[in-house]
């Protein structure tokens, strides 16, 4: 590693890097050390379309590593409302999208690493994204990467049943994009101050979910230690007949043109997949597929593979910002059930659910049940699920759940889906302060997470006591078993 103070233009001090791929010049400002763009396998263009990633060539001379790369090709992110500041802001696009960045604390090392898995419903999103400022964790001494990864139908159309076997699992060509990204970290992060013997992979949402996949998949074996998931599940995967089926809808909507989907321009792609998503009955067509190759089953059965701590989490009120007015005031009847607001289960298993929730709760506003139904359906019991899944397999587990509600904003009194971002990145929230005084504390969870190696600081989960620290308005408290009404209401039907 050397400096190059002659380069007077950039925002600090110009810093060379010897990697096992060739040199990057980053930056040194302000004791952190970043590289931005870096490439982690070849790009995924041409006749790599539908393919898995290829390995990166070195290459020679200096590699700028000053900004971020393009995002994977992605419609424009309408956020939950309109002028939603958290909604994916508007950045270049390419197929050539598989870059990282990478933040380092200034001294040798060598430290933890998180690499992070961003959010968007598989669809959109990106490493460029202000909040997933990597500084941040590099000042509490860590090591943060953020990587990009194929999207939509790039990252998650099965291919086989249409293209022909040598396309099966293609499916699952995103998840391998960030395992050939995790080996990237291992061959090269410790040149970056970086001990690639402690990482912790986590996510949010969509990268949470993902964070549950390769907890299963075989190929992701050794590239991690412990793992961290924020509004996840291991439940949002497709079979591979149900992958199939929504393949062959792809090919029907593309006129049953092959040469369509392989050949035509990134931006004809994106069209057709957001038709695919006005026409589907589920919310989030793009998923992890149990191809019986990456993912031999679905993440909640196959969690033995990797004896790793897991820390996961969810929100009191992640389904607010899904539907919107719906959740304020008494006008609204949840009898009904519409599918495209469910990712797991079918309106008819729902409404018993609703029939269950009467008698649970049965002073509670129609709307307020709503928002506690489908909050447990698409986050809270797949994460519960899933913890109960690690523990069950002996492996280190500790949930938490974020209560802290908004001060302002269009959810005001709510702890919505996404807001905690701001709270586990140590940023200002788009949609206010949270309600209560100082900090939520969530940054320093998962920092201290990660400097123990995969523990946490209050007791371990387990299915007969549940340990749950509740981050609320007077900060946090460790409970017992919160979300015991909820399990009630839903018992046996996710397994309908």
């Amino acid at each position: 590693m050397s400096l190059d103070p002659s380069a007077s233009a950039l925002s600090g001090e110009a810093l060379i890097v010897d990697t096992p791929f060739g040199r990057l010049r980053g930056v040194l400002s302000g004791g952190i050390r970043s590289f931005k763009g870096v490439p982690y396998a070849a790009a995924p263009i041409g006749p790599l379309r539908f393919r898995p990633p290829q390995p990166l060539a070195p290459w020679t001379g200096l590699r700028e590593a000053l900004t971020f790369a393009p995002v994977a090709p992605q419609p424009a992110d309408p956020g939950f409302y309109p002028g939603d500041p958290d909604a994916m802001p508007a950045v270049p696009t390419s197929e050539d999208c598989l870059y990282l960045n990478i933040w380092s604390p200034a001294e040798a090392g060598p430290h933890p690493v998180l690499v992070w898995l961003h959010g968007g419903g598989q669809s959109v999103g990106g490493t460029s994204r202000p909040v997933y400022d990597g500084a941040v964790f590099a000042r509490a001494g860590i090591t943060c990467v953020t990587i990009g990864h194929r999207l939509g139908l790039l990252g998650f159309l099965e291919g086989g049943r249409i293209f022909g076997d040598e396309f099966r699992g293609s499916g699952n060509n995103a998840l391998r994009d960030i395992v050939a990204a995790l080996v990237w970290v291992r061959q090269a992060i410790g040149a970056f101050g970086g001990d690639p013997g402690r990482v912790t992979i986590g996510g949010e949402s969509a990268g949470a979910k993902n964070v549950a996949a390769l907890l299963a998949a075989p190929s992701a074996a050794g590239l991690f230690h412990a793992a961290f998931s924020s509004s996840g599940g291991g439940d949002t995967v497709h079979s591979r007949e149900t992958a199939d089926a929504v393949a062959e809808r792809v090919l029907a909507l593309a006129g049953g043109c092959l040469r369509d989907l392989q050949d035509i321009p990134a931006a004809g792609l994106i069209a057709l997949q957001e038709r695919l998503s006005g026409s589907e009955t589920r919310r989030q067509p793009f998923r992890p597929v149990t191809d019986g190759i990456f993912l031999p089953r679905s993440p909640q059965r196959l969690l033995p593979r990797h004896p790793v701590p897991l820390l996961i989490g969810t929100a009191r009120d992640e389904a607010a910002p899904f539907l919107g007015e719906a959740t304020h005031g008494d006008g609204h009847s949840a009898a009904d059930w519409d599918g495209r607001l469910l990712a797991h289960l079918g309106p008819e298993i729902m409404a018993e659910a609703e029939k269950r929730a009467l008698r649970m709760w049965p002073g509670m506003p129609a709307s307020a049940r709503h928002l506690k139904l489908l909050t447990a359906e698409e986050y809270e019991l797949p994460s519960i699920r899933l913890a109960d899944a690690h523990h069950a397999a002996g492996r280190p587990t500790w949930v938490y759940r974020n209560d802290r509600p908004l001060a302002a904003g269009p959810f005001a009194g709510q702890a919505p889906h996404v807001a905690d971002l701001s709270l586990i990145w140590n940023q200002p929230g788009p949609y206010g302060a949270a309600e209560g005084p100082g900090d939520s504390g969530m940054h320093e969870m998962v920092t201290a997470f990660i400097h123990a190696g995969g523990v946490a600081a209050w007791p371990p989960y387990d299915v007969r006591k549940r340990a749950t620290l509740v981050f609320g308005v007077d900060g946090a408290e460790l409970l017992t078993d919160p979300s015991k009404d909820v399990r009630l209401v839903f018992e046996g039907l996710f397994d309908r």
